[in-house]
């Protein structure tokens, strides 16, 4: 069977195991009371959710600004947002990160080193995490003294192991040790692959360690990354105002926390199904109804997700027609 081929049957096996779970989710808190829950929720509410998440991506587009201007290239925000929400886009219709590898073709089409372009998505993925811990220390109270399960304990922990790893190694070797591991693996190699898997991967460290010396850059990005998550987090909880749910901003910022986690598992397009299943555990942990905690979840994904497909579908056909730079570019 031809590879094209596999690929297309496992993505769509991969979206009909994400819708599944949806389903089956609204199955047990049974079609009719899902719908009347969702006909009495507030428009005007779910419209100030709709303004909160597209507030988010102001900051996002923010931050990518900064990494891209310290790369040395001044790009328009509006070209950032645009290629930045294709990205999300892709990733939300198809799995396996797509959506960052195109991510990281787009910024090589503005001129970016493809090493230091992964840089740069790799931090903002961890800068990600890092704001989602920060944010959910108070809930980290909560939940020692309530005591959580062991799998809240374990993606935690990975969480910080995400963050801590990779710049603990960056502090850590201010000499670039690693740098020139790279270089000399580079040397040995025969084999052309491999000798340019080798160069990538060095420049893409270079480009890490470059990002996270510079002090300000960092402070800044970190900031950033605080509010765009934030505002992710109001977004989920002006869904529960909606829904009328008697839910704490601090319980649902940490099942946002927990959730996203739960989407760099690149098991079906987009998250789908796994971003509610743990959104509803956690939110049910902290005392939210199981039919209410399905509608926040299911309601707070859809509107994301339709945020950046309505918008990011067309960027995508925008930026595709140049989409042949990405070869091009050096």
């Amino acid at each position: 069977m031809p590879r094209n081929i596999k690929s297309w049957i496992g993505r769509i096996i991969a979206f009909f195991i994400g819708f599944g779970v949806l389903l089956g989710l609204i199955y047990y808190v049974g079609f009719e009371k899902f719908l009347n829950i969702i006909l009495q929720t507030s428009p005007y509410w779910i419209i100030a959710s709709v303004i909160v998440y597209a507030t988010s991506w102001i900051f996002r587009t923010l931050r990518l600004e900064k990494f891209t201007a310290h790369a040395g290239k001044k790009i328009k925000l509006f070209d950032l947002f645009k290629l930045y929400i294709s990205g999300y886009a892709l990733n939300v219709i198809l799995p396996a990160k797509v959506g960052d590898v195109a991510t990281v073709g787009y910024l090589k089409m503005e001129g970016i080193n493809i090493g230091r372009a992964a840089a740069i998505i790799l931090q903002t993925r961890i800068l990600d995490v890092l704001a989602l811990i920060l944010l959910s220390i108070p809930a980290f109270i909560l939940f020692f003294e309530k005591g959580a399960s062991e799998w809240i304990w374990t993606t935690i922990f990975i969480c910080i192991l995400i963050v801590a790893v990779p710049i603990g190694i960056v502090l850590l070797d201010r000499n670039k040790i690693f740098s020139a591991i790279l270089e000399k693996l580079k040397d040995r190699c025969n084999h052309k692959i491999l000798k340019l898997i080798a160069e990538k991967a060095r420049d893409a460290y270079e480009g890490y360690h470059e990002i996270v010396s510079n002090k300000r850059l960092l402070v800044a990005s970190i900031l950033l990354s605080v509010l765009i998550w934030l505002f992710e987090a109001l977004t989920c909880y002006t869904v529960s105002i909606a829904v009328d749910a008697q839910v704490t901003f601090i319980a649902v910022f940490f099942a946002v926390s927990i959730a996203n986690v739960g989407k760099c598992i690149p098991a079906t397009p987009g998250a789908v199904g796994i971003y509610e299943g743990i959104l509803v555990a956690i939110l049910v942990s902290f005392g939210v109804p199981f039919d209410i905690a399905v509608v926040i979840a299911i309601v707070d994904h859809l509107i994301k997700n339709l945020f950046i497909l309505l918008i990011g579908v067309p960027a995508t056909a925008d930026i595709g027609v140049d989409i042949s730079k990405i070869r091009a570019t050096k």
